[in-house]
């Protein structure tokens, strides 16, 4: 007989991994609600769960696409299912380990002086870098870094236990999930590492979405000025005055342009393409509308930061970068992948096709009738 932890089904093993990660992220939300975490800035900044830039949201995203990819695949599968070979011993305490892993590692920042050594690693690390050239280095080290860290701990974790839970076929089940939570973490600790646009190649990709975002500004009727000067810390920067008469400047570093949103709308649509049996032709389609439609609304969002600031002031310029900025590619996106699937599935562009066809066909049906006879 095996012990009974090994003859269990699969469904169970996988349901567990489901509340373990939703258990950390309702922890998380817990301690940062009450500000009771060991990093002081998370307690000053408000509730992290509200900013999309830097900030928690994303992870409750995150957890809407393993929960909703978890039910789709639970639907597929036997609901006797149980694994055709024994599960060692060794892989099930691996996968409880790592679906633990969030709840650890959490606990141990904020109760067990682990947030410490997370500051030490990163004084290790980049520190020397970050206090040779930027006066506000002390934020990076204790918010930016400890972010970055957090988002690349769920996602190391979740990729694992997916892995050890599901076997490879996980990370094609998961990965759209996987897809978004990696993405998440490759953008904050990319910018964490190289902050304020000194990456020069990823940086160069926000001048044209600037440009873009001015001209419209000019046909406006908008009176400012457009700048790009070489240097370590070099990004466009537009400049005009507020209502009260003070002279506003606005950079524009990649993620304000939203390179990352191109990164995200590409990562996630290719995933979605691999799930699909559509043709490469209609691929090919969807993801240059998309990609177009996405490098609008990085432009559209440019725009609506400016209009704040010069008619609202920085405060709540600050409030739609951080908090609702993030929001209008995330709506976007969702539609743009809500209407690719009623698309497919209620076959509209052949319905459409069809109807084209038939008020064509109709149309030279009457044009070759001969006329009526006059009486």
């Amino acid at each position: 007989m095996l012990p009974r932890f090994e003859m269990l089904k699969k469904p169970r093993l996988q349901s567990f991994v489901l509340v373990c990660f939703i258990a950390a992220i309702v922890l998380l939300m817990i301690l940062d609600y009450f500000n009771l975490e060991s990093f002081a800035i998370f307690n000053e900044r408000g509730f992290y769960f509200d900013y999309t830039w830097k900030g928690r949201l994303f992870l409750l995203f995150f957890l809407w696409l393993f929960v909703l990819e978890y039910s789709l695949n639970l639907e597929k599968e036997p609901k006797n299912d149980l694994e055709s070979k024994p599960r060692s011993h060794l892989k099930t305490i691996a996968t409880l380990v790592c679906a633990f892993t969030p709840i650890i590692y959490i606990l141990s920042v904020n109760f067990l002086g682990f947030d410490q050594v997370v500051i030490k690693v990163g004084e290790i690390f980049r520190g020397e870098y970050w206090k040779a050239n930027f006066g506000d280095w002390q934020h990076i080290l204790t918010a930016a870094w400890p972010l970055s860290v957090e988002y690349l701990m769920f996602t190391v974790s979740f990729t694992a236990t997916v892995l050890l839970a599901y076997g490879k076929g996980g990370l094609k089940k998961f990965g759209i999930s996987i897809g978004l939570i990696a993405g998440i973490t490759a953008i904050y600790f990319t910018d964490t590492i190289f902050p304020y646009g000194v990456l020069k190649p990823l940086q160069l990709l926000a001048l044209p979405t600037a440009a873009c975002a001015a001209a419209l500004l000019d046909l406006l009727g908008y009176a400012f000025t457009m700048s790009y000067a070489p240097g370590s810390e070099a990004m466009p920067i537009i400049r005009t005055r507020a209502l009260d008469g003070q002279s506003v400047s606005i950079g524009i570093a990649w993620p304000c342009a939203g390179v990352h949103s191109l990164f995200l709308y590409t990562l996630i649509i290719l995933l979605l393409f691999k799930k699909s049996n559509m043709s490469s032709f209609r691929k090919l389609l969807y993801f240059i509308v998309g990609a177009i439609g996405t490098y609008l609304v990085n432009v559209l969002r440019i725009i609506v930061y400016f209009f704040i600031r010069v008619n609202s002031g920085l405060n709540a310029a600050i409030t739609f970068h951080d908090v609702y900025g993030e929001l209008l590619f995330v709506i976007w996106a969702l539609l743009y992948i809500l209407l690719i699937v009623c698309i497919q599935k209620f076959r509209l562009a052949e319905k459409t096709l069809q109807g084209i066809k038939a008020l064509t066909h109709f149309s030279r049906k009457e044009k070759q009738q001969p006329p009526m006879p006059q009486q």
